[in-house]
């Protein structure tokens, strides 16, 4: 009985001890950039088409030479994507007219006369360096296209949005 007593003793003693294993650790670096947000800001508006006669294709307004300027600032380097899209003008009695913009941009508020003609849902890429705030301009151009000689006399107005993001 004193053997089965001892032995039953050294395997409830041993139960408590476990084999300890060394830690292991493992490391990863974490990087993060500040990057300039986004500013949009407009010179020049509204953009007055005039006094027109129904039943008239009015010019369109161009802009290389339009007086709507749209001032992008963000970060140096960056591809940005450029939205936006036809405009309802809202006229007496429900009526309306469609308003087809043309947008121009550069990187210089110099090259208005020269700028690229900007697609909607196209990228443009600002200049500079990289983290440093840079400009890229937009000029607002357009056109009303035909109107009807039955088309509602009186006054028409609308909001032209441009969209910019990363």
């Amino acid at each position: 009985m004193k053997k089965l007593m001892l032995v039953a003793a050294m395997v409830l003693g041993t139960v408590g001890i476990t084999m300890a294993q060394s830690p292991v650790n493992q490391t990863v670096d974490i990087n993060a950039a500040i990057i300039q947000g986004l500013t949009l800001s407009v010179t020049g508006g509204p953009l007055n088409l005039g006094t027109l006669i129904a039943g008239t294709t009015p010019a369109a307004v161009d802009a290389h030479s339009g007086p709507v300027q749209f001032t992008l600032t963000g970060n140096g380097t960056s591809t940005v994507t450029v939205q936006y899209s036809a405009v309802t003008l809202n006229g007496p009695s429900g009526a309306t007219l469609t308003f087809t913009p043309t947008i121009d941009g550069d990187a210089s508020s110099a090259n208005q006369g020269t700028s690229a003609s900007v697609a909607n849902n196209s990228t443009v890429v600002l200049g500079g360096s990289n983290y440093s705030a840079q400009n890229y301009y937009f000029w607002l151009g357009g056109s009303l296209g035909a109107i009807g000689s039955s088309q509602t006399p009186g006054a028409y107005t609308g909001t032209f949005t441009l969209t910019v993001h990363y």
